[in-house]
């Protein structure tokens, strides 16, 4: 490999990367990781092909789901499936998706013995779609540029959808009883919270790796808008979630006087624009017997669990547990507040009872499976990409974020997680590969 020149100055460069610094003995310390996150300056590796039509399609099916502005998203799924055939290319299997496709085969399984095979065809017919789209996403994904270029495209439809629908509806006062949403799957707050908390993992990986000035401005606008959005969602899961987050990306990372500065203005624009509501509802958490949605969601938890030890193999069926409580909460007095076809509130409850033990056990494979990828890379990593080290983290603790929040809320059946663990998958893929290219030796 060419020795580097005098005006390149101690840095190597490698295909398709930008310049990564070396640091030998005599140099200064390496500054503290989250100074890369206001002035990084490694980004994200480049190269390879951008807009093949397998890659287009997936980004039209994530306007589609985002917008709702034309029926597309089907078509879109099967311009993507069919160009995965066509391309030539080996096609992945990776961990989560394996997990995913047993979990739902595990539910076809016993589901096929279900008292309500009317509601569990369909959502066994969904929940394969989304399988299919989550299959697809982690075979298109391929090259540095797509992944890079995916990231800005995901930033760019939430900010011009869910977020400037929210903004808006805040600006002109359109709210109910208090809080703040969007419309279509984004009507209810507390899912806009939770949703929302898997862009900010994303928009964090943005902050660091844009290396334009603009770039970096609309991440770092975005860093202080999204939790502002969560705040007035009124969301206490969303509040939970986004505790979660701060400190683990405080507690995982060295002191860094930059990025506390930020969550300080971040924290700043929370308490300055958020309405007094939002702080009674926060501080009525720890008082729930004297709330009533809290009351109502802890008897629904109490239906659950008899429902799921009467059916801890198969579940009641996948999509099934609204039906069944409906059944259940007849036959207790005490529950007659919750009487009705209910949702359990939580993921990992609605999992549990609708597929029973191990299909819980497999979904938590497939989430457990991305927590693990993104821990055994980052500890590959040399120090001289700790930029992307960090990029890791922070997608972990957006998703933990999210799993916090789908504790109190029923979203195992929504792409949105899919995709962010489809892009978190193929991100830790990439920074492995870049990092074992034989050009590369870090300093």
């Amino acid at each position: 490999m060419t020795a580097p020149s005098h005006r390149q100055g101690r840095y190597l460069l490698f295909p398709h990367m930008t310049a990564i610094p070396l640091y030998g003995p005599a140099d200064e310390a390496q500054p503290s990781p989250l100074g890369a996150l206001l002035r990084g300056h490694l980004g994200l590796p480049g190269g390879g092909a951008t807009w093949t039509p397998g890659f287009c399609a997936l980004l039209v099916y994530l306007w589609t789901i985002h917008s709702y502005k034309a029926p597309i998203g089907f078509l879109a799924v099967l311009a993507l499936l069919a160009s995965l055939l066509l391309s030539g290319q080996r096609i992945r299997f990776p961990a989560p998706v394996l997990f995913f496709g047993l979990f739902l085969l595990w539910g076809t399984l016993g589901s096929a013995a279900s008292n309500y095979w009317g509601t569990v065809s369909d959502r066994l017919t969904d929940f394969w779609k989304v399988w299919l789209i989550f299959f697809g996403a982690v075979n298109v994904l391929r090259t540095p540029s797509q992944i890079r270029t995916f990231l800005v495209a995901y930033l760019g439809i939430f900010a011009a959808y869910p977020v400037r629908g929210i903004l808006f509806n805040i600006v002109t006062g359109q709210h109910h009883m208090g809080r703040y949403a969007w419309n279509f799957v984004f009507s209810n707050p507390n899912d806009f919270a939770t949703l929302t908390l898997l862009i900010l993992g994303l928009t964090v990986v943005a902050l660091q790796s844009a290396t334009k000035g603009w770039q970096r401005a609309a991440a770092a606008a975005g860093v202080l808008i999204l939790p502002v959005c969560v705040i007035f969602t009124q969301s206490r899961a969303g509040f939970l979630g986004l505790a979660l987050f701060a400190v683990l990306l405080l507690l995982r990372t060295r002191p860094n006087i930059r990025l506390i500065a930020l969550l300080v203005v971040a924290a700043g624009a929370v308490a300055f624009f958020a309405p007094s509501s939002v702080w009674e509802r926060i501080g009525g958490m720890h008082d729930i017997p004297t709330d009533a949605s809290a009351y109502d969601r802890q008897t629904i938890w109490k239906v659950a669990a008899a429902i799921i030890q009467d059916h801890p193999l198969f579940g009641v069926g996948v999509g099934a547990y609204p039906d069944a409580h409906f059944d259940y909460s007849l036959l207790r007095a005490e529950w007659s507040n919750v009487q009705g076809r209910w949702a359990t509130h939580s993921t990992w409850i609605c999992i549990t009872a609708e597929t029973g033990f191990p299909g819980i056990l497999l979904y938590f494979g497939m989430i457990g499976s991305v927590f693990r990828r993104l821990a055994v890379v980052r500890r590959r990593l040399p120090p001289a990409l700790e930029e992307w080290r960090l990029d890791l983290r922070y997608l972990e603790a957006g998703l933990a974020g999210f799993m916090m929040c789908a504790s109190f809320g029923v979203y195992q059946s929504l792409p949105f997680l899919y995709m962010y663990l489809a892009f978190a998958w193929v991100m830790a893929g990439m920074f492995e590969e870049q990092a074992a290219q034989p050009s590369f030796t870090p300093g």
